[in-house]
């Protein structure tokens, strides 16, 4: 609920699909991606999307250049960054993201960023800036489902795994000791009095909150 009440402002309506590409006339760069064909097992339950299977405003950036206002969405399962588009026709055609020049991208407030430290690429959401950030990956997994009678696979929520960049390393927390852990012992103390004052909660508290509390850390070193 907090993530479709988050995003449905930025849901954009189909007919100005028709305009994406007289404003960026088709480009090459960004159109550069394999066509999407993923198609849920019969029978299935629930999505493979972040949010929902709605199409969202949001930018991309490839290279040096950002694309702003291009309709995304977020394919969490298969980890697959789509965009959707529509020719001189307004026939609409949905493409993954090519890898190659991709940047990051953002989904409402929401940013993104391509980053392999120290493992293979993937998307990361990003909170913070500078050697220093609070990184979320996303993804879900396709079960069976045991209750009789019903669908055959069912797409779990969507999963989050909570870590702290810190000079080029990613650290895994899942708790609020977890956390403080990931940092120096003369740096806790500070840390701890500030998630007390503000109530910061690790699995609730939302982006804006968080990025506060890692700013606050930044500024600690």
């Amino acid at each position: 609920m907090i993530f479709l009440v988050f995003f449905s402002k930025a849901l954009f309506p189909q007919d100005s699909l028709k305009d994406l590409d007289q404003v960026y006339g088709l480009d090459q760069t960004l159109c550069n991606g394999k066509k999407y064909t993923y198609i849920q097992p019969p029978g299935s339950t629930g999505h493979p999307f972040l949010v929902s299977p709605a199409y969202f405003v949001g930018s991309v950036s490839l290279g040096p250049k950002c694309y702003r206002d291009v309709i995304l969405n977020y394919d969490i399962f298969n980890q697959q960054l789509l965009l959707q588009y529509a020719d001189a026709k307004g026939v609409l055609y949905v493409i993954e993201v090519s890898k190659a020049w991709l940047k990051g991208f953002s989904l409402g407030s929401k940013n993104f960023e391509l980053l392999s430290e120290g493992r293979e690429p993937g998307y990361f959401q990003v909170m913070g800036k500078g050697s220093l950030r609070i990184l979320y990956f996303w993804r879900k997994t396709l079960k069976t489902n045991d209750v009789i009678g019903s669908s055959n696979f069912v797409f779990s929520a969507a999963i989050r795994d909570s870590y702290v960049l810190m000079d080029g390393k990613l650290k895994p927390y899942r708790t609020k000791r977890s956390l403080i852990r990931v940092f120096n012992p003369e740096q806790r103390p500070a840390i701890k009095s500030y998630m007390r004052k503000n109530k910061v909660k690790i699995r609730k508290s939302s982006d804006e909150v968080m990025e506060e509390m890692i700013t606050f850390i930044g500024n600690l070193r």
